[in-house]
């Protein structure tokens, strides 16, 4: 399996979006709903995206707030 396409919101996002093209072509929504629908879900793919992103940095970085000073005499 190609890597891009192990995101499982990826995978998500893509299978929306086909879900959305295909009720364009049946008649059951037309461009505007079409457009407004891809939107959201590819600007709640990308925050999402972001967060984890933001969220497995802050976790590398963030030193242990209550660790105890190390004593040296």
């Amino acid at each position: 399996m190609n890597p891009s396409f192990k995101s499982r919101k990826l995978l998500c996002a893509l299978a929306l979006f086909i879900a959305a093209t295909v009720f364009v072509f049946i008649g059951q929504t037309d461009f505007k709903g079409w457009s407004d629908f891809v939107k959201w879900v590819f600007g709640i793919y990308a925050a999402g995206n972001v967060g984890a992103h933001v969220a497995n940095k802050k976790e590398q970085t963030v030193p242990e707030p209550f660790a105890a000073p190390e004593v040296t005499e």
